[in-house]
């Protein structure tokens, strides 16, 4: 007789993981849909082997729900364009300060890319709106380091 669900134990056992993980998933949204009566979590066998198939693919690229790259784009990391345009670092790596300042980035699967043309073309939007709103930047000599501004600034036309 074959059984139509499993427990977590059990199906943590299954996929060589903790039931902890599982706890997690549930908590997160994730992992297979679940049958929860009373405080007993089981697993209807026919959800478990769908999130089994859902979760086979053939190759890397499969996976990724982001955009994918075209061969030919030049796509370079934070660092990188941190070094090319003299931007600090942080400015490209923090994900809610570039949501902030509208800096454009690529999602490759987890990794984050910078097309440097169009981060040049967004710095010069940016210089150009300090311009037309009047703001001046003027370095501070007693700061051992540059602002956000002036970085901007001083990027090339």
């Amino acid at each position: 007789m074959q059984k139509i669900a499993i427990n977590e134990n059990e199906l943590a056992e299954r996929w060589g993981i903790s039931p902890k993980t599982l706890q997690r998933w549930r908590s997160e949204g994730r992992g297979p849909r679940y049958l929860k009566l009373s405080k007993r979590v089981t697993y209807p066998m026919d959800e478990v082997l769908n999130f089994e198939n859902r979760a086979l693919y053939e190759s890397t690229w499969e996976r990724s729900n982001q955009v994918v790259a075209s061969p030919d784009a030049k796509l370079v990391s934070a660092r990188e364009v941190a070094t090319a345009t003299s931007l600090p670092v942080y400015l490209l790596t923090h994900p809610r300060l570039r949501e902030a300042l509208g800096l454009p980035c690529v999602r490759v699967g987890k990794l984050v890319r910078f097309n440097l043309d169009e981060v040049m073309a967004w710095a010069r939007r940016c210089s150009k709106e300090m311009e037309d709103h009047g703001i001046e930047v003027d370095p501070d000599p007693k700061a051992g380091r540059r602002s956000l501004l002036e970085a901007i600034a001083k990027l090339p036309a």
